[in-house]
């Protein structure tokens, strides 16, 4: 018998239609869109904890400087707004040096503090130090993009005719009001010597001990964080290290963090980003905490501890933790 007409064995293949294949594709679009956030909610949660690992490594470094020394570095040599001169014992030299540079010896960054050390024995200014773009891995904030912030609006000095150096997220705690006050307890004050009469930890010309700190150090601020601002049509100096002479390497508790009212002092940018509004002034100058965090910003306590402020914090209280010996009542933040 012939099997020519016998009905085939074999079956059909049956492929996915275009509507399912279009259901499919809508599934796992909403699966991501669903998964997107909690990703990138876990991400900025690590990059949150290394802020924090930074803030704290940055807080211990200073805690053995006091040790070392008998006090806190001073948070600059110059008197904020004055450049180019260094009051007594200085008398000229250190020009543009602050905080950020003694404390590298204390955070396993030694071969850039002799280095530097080196640089400013010559009797230049720190602006003119040729390292002065080396990246430290510990002043940066991992939840801001512009990291590492190198470029600025024109060079420095000397051989740095490209870079001012190298700008951080990292400030320190000059107090609960203003950089360079008109008015101390009342009566009126030279702008440039009232910067070094402020109630903080780090601010001009300071040599804080811990014992000076009565308010507690638990309850005092040392270090807070802000958000750096690119240099696009003119210069923005917070954070960058090697001209801190204006105060940009300083904030105060005056403001709550990530506030919208302007940081106010000399050479920030003519065109910020919306998160860092800022008025070019000489006199009452201040900068406020901000971070890319949400809802608040780190802040480093004297005692080395790591506090997450919110933005909504109790402004008196908040206010409070920038003076070293207000006596004021900490109360509920």
């Amino acid at each position: 018998m012939s099997h020519d007409h016998l009905p085939s064995a074999r079956k059909t293949k049956r492929a996915f239609t275009l509507v399912e294949l279009l259901v499919v594709i809508a599934i796992i679009a909403m699966l991501v869109t669903l998964l997107l956030p909690a990703v990138q909610a876990a991400r900025e949660a690590a990059r949150r904890t290394q802020c924090i690992n930074n803030l704290r490594q940055i807080s211990l470094g200073l805690l053995n400087y006091e040790s070392a020394n008998g006090n806190f570095p001073h948070g600059n040599y110059n008197y904020i707004d004055s450049t180019g001169s260094t009051p007594h014992p200085y008398d000229g030299t250190q020009d543009r040096r602050c905080w950020f540079h003694d404390t590298l010896a204390y955070i396993e960054e030694g071969a850039l503090y002799d280095d530097f050390n080196a640089h400013m024995e010559t009797g230049d200014t720190a602006l003119g130090y040729v390292g002065a773009a080396t990246v430290v891995e510990s002043f940066m904030c991992a939840s801001d993009s512009l990291n590492p912030k190198l470029h600025t609006f024109w060079g420095g000095t000397g051989q740095n005719t490209e870079s001012q150096g190298f700008s951080g997220n990292y400030v320190g705690n000059a107090g609960d009001e203003y950089f360079n006050p008109s008015v101390i307890n009342g009566e009126s004050v030279s702008a440039a010597t009232s910067s070094a009469k402020v109630n903080g930890v780090l601010f001009a010309l300071s040599k804080t001990r811990i014992a000076q700190i009565s308010d507690g150090t638990s309850k005092t601020a040392m270090v807070g964080e802000i958000i750096l601002t690119p240099d696009i049509d003119s210069h923005d100096i917070r954070g960058r290290y090697y001209n801190p002479a204006h105060g940009g390497v300083l904030f105060t508790t005056r403001i709550p963090p990530n506030t919208s009212v302007p940081d106010r002092f000399n050479w920030c940018s003519k065109s910020p980003l919306k998160q860092t509004p800022c008025v070019w002034s000489g006199t009452e100058m201040h900068l406020s905490m901000r971070s890319w965090h949400v809802g608040g910003a780190n802040m480093a306590m004297v005692d080395g501890s790591v506090r997450f402020v919110e933005n909504g914090v109790n402004a008196a209280a908040y206010k409070a933790m920038g003076s070293r010996n207000g006596e004021e009542v900490l109360g509920d933040l």
